[in-house]
């Protein structure tokens, strides 16, 4: 296997290959024509292959100089990039920020041009997955985990206090008729999400409902899935208040019964212990702040 050429010697032939000329490159990387050169042929060598005709007029690239040129442009393309990103001024007001997909879809992503007006020279890059429980190599400045508290070496904030409660869609509701208790939506095609200590069968044992509750007719790994179907479904599903609330404001969906139960879980904010760099206190103040507007709107369960 061929090893890697020397880093200088690269740089050398990519900016002659580039600019058509050994001084103009040497103007570029500040450095003479001759060490560009000589750079150049030191390349050559390592490769056992040559690169440039040199002709009176200037260079000529062979055709195995052509075909190394574009990969290795783009290679120094990504190796200034990745720089800039990590250790430039990007780093610097760019907030990387990892959610659970239905967090970010329905209540971050609806608000966050919120916080560009706030702080315009700050740019967000958002991360969401079905599951996101904070992994401790992750290279978010914030996330904001879906769980129960339980994790350590980081700074660890509760932002939701939420409820279990049953919804479904105003047609399904119109055609089955309100249940006179909570056994009758045992009756009905249960939905459930994934993930969570709690489920239909507490619901129900809070709702003084005995005994074990059936078998969910479809279960889903998001909050956002599991609503798209019960709007066109014929079912029920026992969801988390905090992210159903606007869907219960524009009648999209519809509590069937009252019951609720206390969540022992909830959505928090984690970032690293002790971390004051400006853009992450600037974020997680507008976050705090926008779950405490929400909740103040909030119908008292």
């Amino acid at each position: 296997m061929t090893s890697l050429p020397p880093l200088n010697a690269l740089r050398a032939f990519e900016a002659s290959a580039r600019l058509g000329s050994f001084t103009r490159a040497g103007e570029e990387l500040h450095v003479t024509q001759a060490a560009v050169s000589q750079q150049v042929k030191l390349l050559e060598r390592h490769l056992d292959c040559q690169l440039f005709i040199r002709e009176a007029k200037g260079l000529r690239l062979t055709d195995i100089g052509r075909s190394y040129l574009p990969p290795l442009t783009q290679a120094f393309h990504n190796l200034h990039s990745s720089t800039e990103e990590l250790f430039g001024e990007r780093s610097r007001t760019q907030i990387s920020v990892k959610a659970s997909s239905s967090f970010a879809e329905h209540f971050l992503a609806p608000r966050l041009h919120r916080f560009l007006a706030e702080y315009p020279r700050f740019r967000l890059r958002i991360s969401s997955s079905p599951w996101t429980v904070f992994e401790d190599d992750s290279n978010a400045d914030v996330e904001i985990c879906n769980g129960y508290g339980d994790w350590s070496n980081r700074q660890v904030e509760r932002l939701t206090t939420e409820h279990w409660l049953v919804v479904c869609s105003p047609e399904t509701l119109d055609k089955r008729g309100a249940p006179g208790s909570a056994r009758e939506l045992c009756e009905w095609p249960l939905y459930s999400v994934l993930g969570y200590r709690e489920g239909w069968h507490q619901w129900l044992a809070c709702q003084q409902v005995d005994g074990l509750a059936p078998p969910a007719a479809l279960e889903f790994d998001t909050t956002t899935l599991a609503m798209q179907a019960v709007r066109r479904g014929d079912g029920v599903l026992l969801t988390r208040s905090f992210l159903v609330e606007d869907a219960l404001r524009d009648g999209s969906l519809v509590r069937p019964h009252a019951g609720v139960m206390a969540t022992r879980g909830g959505h928090y904010l984690v970032c690293q212990r002790g971390d004051q760099r400006p853009k992450v206190l600037a974020f997680c103040d507008w976050l705090k702040r926008e779950v405490r507007h929400h909740g103040a709107g909030l119908r008292r369960w």
